[in-house]
């Protein structure tokens, strides 16, 4: 036997209450499940004992009882939340500082002569809380050699050093400067490593780690038992970190080589300027920026990041603005760079102009002009020596921009949108000492008509690689890396007095609108500078017509009816240098077929009919035998208002885009190619209305109207002919002649009406009965049509408008003996009581009485007529048997009866037996012979059978 086979002691199930069992060699181990929240805790060998140690614990401040039982007694241990220490979680671990404050820890030498790679040598742990970037948490050494925990940027890094080797680890995944807490590891042995616990990093944990080399000597530093904790007395130890700056916020639970330090038992010297617990005010909670500003957590304050071109501790001030070209007086500022101000350049400003031509800003050294920055028709343009960039974006609106121009290793961006065309790399451009910044224009004697002239309009804010151009002496600071002298600058955004020249005419009011004015014109005028004619305001136009103003007179705008002969043909009066690029039209009808509006010249012409009840738009092209079309596919003869507009895309000659919408629609393209338009202004004859029937209301062509009423103004198109044409929408009088009958009432729907029909008449004209039996309303009976009624012939048994009610056949029944009446259609049925049977419950039924078994106590039931009667046993008595016979009292003595009687008994059992005998005596003397004269005596045997009952008697009504 080998012995082999390891027995599984767990196969017996020894684990209770869900715990996990673990075979071992003769043994077992349970794992017990974990305790839940105000749950039972198991424990012992089986997890059969219910742990009671934490029913009384003293663990405070939150921390986490864990029952414990070892050797059969019940304890407990007491797990701390963050910041708290000792048995019973008691002691505080939090501390503060505030930039200038500090630990010093001395460790003890350890006896090791040579850190273990197994066993830490040095290992430093720490939660902290901070909002700023930059400032170390802990120094570890002295100038030479050293271990550095700190943030730089935001980022959590490690530093060592010493004679023979340098590492230095960076946790970039998570910046930990948002003032949540943090917890830092460092551990140096032959290692550096470096670990954040963090929700966001892997299994919450981010980690690196570098071997420190061959050379790395790991013998124990004595420098290393001194631990700077917040801050460092010594610059020269500030100088080795990356932040060069000491704590500022919150630490706690800090272990340096599984030594915890606690800050309420350190002592003055040394601590300095130490606060316990973590206080900490949420100072950009109240949002203390204006204008969308950023608000810059500082820990003991706050700092506002102003949003161009706000500044001020709230953001609330802003930068002064500074005018050029004030009332056309060229100005210009000069500013010299006194330093070297990076290899790129970046020029940001505000800028508010409605001069679209026009210096803004050049650089330029003894040699050249080697930066310019100048507006063109509105547009940003950048010359960088001989190679000129012009940007699209217009900016002479009148409107605040902010500008932002880099140029940085050849590449120019103009509001972080780089310049798209072809390009030969430009050199890159260095503002040097000594060189010359000219804004909003040249000195005298300057060749400044080349830029478009002088900036007009105002500068805030103005910036190069982030210094700014202060354009008052008075306001430079001396770390400025410019020097300033301006001419005819002046201090805040400020308009030119245009109104001066009084340029609103006919006793219109000026006002000035920041380099520009607005008229308010009397009543009779109208136009930028009120000098056209409101002629609308003399009422010119016929009452039944409307007035429409526009440019060099008026036109009056009024419906027109025509009928099938009628039509109407215009003329142009317009210049040939308008570009006619639209046509409208709005019409009413009940017409399928006639046409609108068609003109043609040559091979140009526009059609715009009605077919099959749908509108149909041709657009041939002079080049084109195909032209373009348009077909509604809806139909727009049904005698109401539609409006068709037919839009020129783009004003190309050789191939212009029209699109088309109906009645207000989606715009719909045409495609195709068709000329424009042009050729209606070369004394074309325009039709309107041929063979149609209805109305046309507005019709424009270029937005000139083609006008009804009477009239003639220059630069309008002219009525040449008109036939049958009435002013004014009007239909036929199709109610006249009263085609409504039986009262109905016509409403006229243009050329057209409907007949509102009374009630039981429908049809056109209102001239058919309506069949009031059409929906079957009688439910039992035959329906006859009446005039807006009907007769329901009911069958028999129902009653009722719909014959839908049953007559009720009860109410004159003849059920007798109480029988109730059950109602049928036409007729009844009696339901006869159990005694009774016939239609009417007329003949009267005995009924087995005794069926319900009514004698008690053995007692036999005998069936009367109606009744029954009950035959007892000797102990019961009564109608029904209940009544028992032991219970009746006697007069007499029962013994002195009772012995009488069992004598007389006795003597007669006695008497009948001595009979008996003698009898039976006799017959054995007579056996065996025949004796028919004995027969004769005695006569033959008979045996009757006893009737128990006799059948009741029948009894006829």
């Amino acid at each position: 036997v080998l012995c082999t086979i390891n027995i599984d002691d767990c196969e017996s199930n020894p684990c209770e209450n869900g715990a996990t069992c673990e075979d071992g060699v003769a043994d077992y181990t349970c794992t017990c499940p974990a305790p839940i929240l105000g749950g039972i805790t198991w424990g012992g060998k089986n997890c059969s004992i219910k742990l009671s140690g934490c029913f009384d614990h003293n663990c405070q401040n939150n921390a986490v009882c864990i029952p414990v039982y070892e050797e059969e007694i019940h304890s407990y241990s007491c797990k701390c939340q963050p910041g708290y220490y000792g048995p019973d979680c008691s002691i505080p671990t939090t501390f503060s500082f505030s930039s200038s404050g500090y630990i010093i820890y001395e460790l003890e030498v350890s006896n090791r002569s040579k850190w273990s790679t197994e066993e830490d040598a040095a290992h430093v742990a720490v939660r902290f809380r901070t909002t700023l970037p930059n400032m170390f948490l802990l120094y570890r050494g002295d100038e030479k050699s050293y271990l550095i925990l700190e943030l730089y940027n935001g980022l959590l890094h490690a530093i060592f050093n010493n004679s023979n080797t340098s590492s230095v680890l960076v946790i970039d995944e998570h910046k930990v400067d948002d003032g949540h807490w943090y917890k830092a590891e460092v551990t140096l042995n032959s290692y550096l490593a470096l670990t954040l616990y963090h929700d966001g990093c892997n299994n919450g944990t981010c980690s690196y780690r570098e071997r420190l080399g061959s050379a790395y000597d790991a013998r124990l530093q004595e420098s290393f038992t001194k631990v700077h904790i917040g801050g460092l007395p010594q610059d020269a130890l500030l100088d080795n970190t990356r932040s060069k700056q000491n704590f500022t916020g919150c630490l706690e639970d800090l272990l340096i080589d599984s030594n915890i330090v606690l800050p309420e038992f350190t002592t003055d010297d040394q601590s300095y300027d130490l606060t316990l617990g973590c206080n900490k005010t949420d100072w950009c909670n109240s949002n203390p920026c204006h204008h969308g500003s950023q608000c810059i957590d500082r820990w003991i304050n706050y700092k506002c990041d102003c949003a161009r071109p706000y500044t001020g501790p709230t953001c609330l001030e802003e930068y002064t603005s500074w005018t050029f070209f004030l009332e056309d007086i060229p100005s210009f500022a000069n500013f010299t760079i006194t330093q070297h101000v990076g290899d790129s350049l970046n020029i940001s400003a505000f800028i508010r102009t409605l001069k679209p031509d026009g210096l803004v800003l050049q650089i330029s050294n003894s040699t050249l002009d080697y930066l310019s920055i100048y507006l063109k028709s509105g547009q940003i343009n950048v010359k960088v020596l001989s190679t000129t960039l012009s940007f699209k974006e217009y900016f002479s609106n009148g409107k605040k921009h902010l500008i932002n121009i880099s140029i940085m290793k050849g590449v120019v961006k103009l509001n972080g949108v780089k310049f798209t065309e072809e390009i030969e790399l430009l050199p890159s451009l260095s503002a040097l000492a000594e060189d010359t910044v000219l804004v909003g224009g040249l000195p005298p004697g300057g060749d400044i008509e080349q830029w478009g002239g002088y900036f007009k309009g105002c500068l805030q804010d103005v910036r190069i690689n982030g210094h700014r151009l202060e354009f008052s002496s008075f306001n430079s600071k001396d770390d400025d890396a410019y020097v300033v002298s301006a001419s005819n600058v002046t201090r805040n955004c400020v308009s030119d007095d245009v109104c001066q020249s009084s340029p609103c005419k006919n006793n219109g009011t000026c006002t000035v609108t920041w380099n520009d004015f607005t008229c308010k014109c009397s009543v009779n005028f109208t136009g930028p500078t009120c000098e056209e004619p409101v002629w609308c305001q003399q009422r010119p136009c016929p009452l039944e017509s409307t007035c429409k103003d526009f440019p060099g007179g008026y036109t009056c705008l009024v419906n027109a009816t025509f009928k099938e002969e009628s039509l109407v043909i215009f003329t142009s009066n317009i210049s040939s240098e308008h570009h006619l690029a639209s046509v409208s039209l709005d019409f009413r009808t009940r017409d399928t077929d006639a046409v609108l509006l068609e003109a043609s010249k040559d091979l140009d012409y526009i059609s715009i009919v009605i077919q099959n009840g749908q509108l149909l738009i041709t657009l041939p092209s002079g080049n084109s035998v195909e032209g373009i079309s348009f077909d509604s596919k809806t139909i727009i003869s049904n005698g109401l208002w539609h409006r068709v507009e037919i839009m020129m895309k783009t004003s190309t000659d050789m191939a212009p885009q029209w699109t088309v919408s109906l009645d207000n629609g989606h715009n719909m393209a045409l495609q195709g190619n068709t000329g424009s338009l042009s050729f209606l202004a070369e004394d074309t004859a325009i039709t309107l209305a041929k063979n149609y029937t209805g109305c046309l209301g507005q019709v424009s062509i270029g937005g000139f109207y083609l006008p009804f009423a009477d009239q003639l103004f220059s630069q309008q198109f002219i009525k040449k002919e008109q036939v049958s044409m009435e002013l004014g929408c009007k239909g036929a009088d199709v109610c006249g002649d009263g085609p409504c009958q039986h009262g109905g009432e016509c409403q006229d729907l243009f050329n057209s009406f409907r007949c509102t029909c009374p009630a039981g008449w429908e049809g056109v004209h209102c001239e058919l009965n309506i069949d009031d039996c059409k929906s079957s309303p009688c439910d039992h009976g035959f329906c006859y049509d009446l005039e807006n009624d009907y007769w329901c012939n009911c069958s028999s048994g129902y009653t009722g408008k719909n014959c839908d009610i049953n007559i009720d056949d009860c109410q004159h029944h003849h059920c007798l003996n109480g029988g109730s009446c059950l109602d049928g259609v036409n007729s009844y049925t009696c339901l006869c009581l159990a005694s009774y049977t016939g239609a009417y419950c007329e003949c009267e039924i005995n009924i087995n009485d005794c069926e319900p078994n009514p004698c008690l106590n053995g007692g036999a039931c005998q069936d009367l007529v109606n009744n029954y009667k009950c035959i007892c046993n000797a102990s019961f008595s009564g109608v029904r048997c209940e009544k028992s016979n032991a219970a009746l009292a006697f007069p007499f003595p029962l013994l002195g009866v009772a012995v009488p009687v069992s004598c007389g008994i006795l003597l007669l059992f006695i008497i009948v037996g001595i009979f008996m005998v003698l009898t039976a005596r006799k017959r054995r003397q007579s056996e065996g012979t025949y004796s028919p004269s004995q027969q004769e005596v005695a006569g033959a045997r008979l045996e009757m059978d006893s009737v128990l009952k006799v059948p009741p008697e029948e009894r006829l009504i």
